[in-house]
């Protein structure tokens, strides 16, 4: 069924105009990201919202349906986002991402930039400390199940554990250089593509698994890009500790 008509910008800005109605002046920002902040929505396209208010003051986020446009929106306290920008984990690359393209329809804009400079002014060691935690749980298991499919027979599913090796990596490498990307996907892999440190060849192997259909092509790219990542780690000094015993885990 196709979606009705509907003008995302103009119900954004009514979004707005509801909610500032309902919380004065203790909402403090609210804006809108993804492709209708870029003006590339489709008839298709959701709808993406971000607010923040002043602290005690918050409410919770919701998701909504308007004439068959999804309409999703998070709410932040100004405090809580300030120390989540501070203080970076798998989720800051993404909070940093939106806060750079959030096209501001309420409040300052400069509110805005100062909580960029923020996450901008987070130390390195924080990022190597935050991916040393976070690496454990990214590509590793991804990566395995690639292989499970294989050898189970399970090849029309090893695609799907491709594109979460290329997401979870994606998310390393943002913690890994400090930096953030703004495109989903396909897109924010090869702005990832750009960061200083990639695994070698990754500008070539992520968009190639990316695209990658069969399963036996895809686990061979896999593989190499991969085995790269992991020589990246252990090359910046970021350490995967890998128990060898009950007794040794971090519980």
């Amino acid at each position: 069924m196709a979606p009705q008509p509907v003008d995302r910008l103009a119900l954004a800005r009514g979004v707005c105009e509801r909610l500032s109605a309902a919380h004065g002046d203790a909402l403090l920002l609210g804006g809108v990201y993804g492709s209708v902040a870029r003006g590339e929505d489709t008839p298709w396209s959701d709808l993406e919202m971000l607010f923040a208010t002043r602290d005690g003051h918050g409410f919770p986020g919701r998701n909504l349906l308007y004439r068959g446009t999804a309409v999703g929106y998070q709410v932040y306290e100004e405090g809580a986002l300030v120390a989540a920008l501070g203080k970076p984990d798998t989720d800051w690359p993404f909070r940093m991402g939106v806060l750079g393209v959030l096209r501001v329809l309420h409040g300052d804009p400069a509110r805005r930039e100062g909580w960029l400079d923020v996450g901008r002014a987070v130390p390195r060691e924080a990022f190597r400390a935050a991916l040393a935690e976070a690496a454990p749980g990214l590509v590793v298991e991804s990566y395995g199940r690639m292989h499970s499919c294989m050898l189970r027979g399970a090849t029309d599913d090893l695609h799907v554990s491709a594109i979460e090796v290329l997401l979870e990596m994606r998310t390393a490498l943002c913690l890994l250089n400090g930096r953030w990307v703004t495109h989903d996907y396909l897109e924010g892999i090869l702005e990832a593509a750009a960061f200083s440190l990639v695994p070698e060849g990754y500008a070539r192997l992520a968009p190639a698994l990316w695209r990658e259909r069969h399963a036996a092509p895809a686990l061979a790219l896999a593989d190499e890009l991969v085995a790269g990542y992991r020589r990246l780690l252990e090359r910046e000094g970021v350490p995967v500790r890998d128990a060898q015993s009950v007794d040794d885990l971090d519980l």
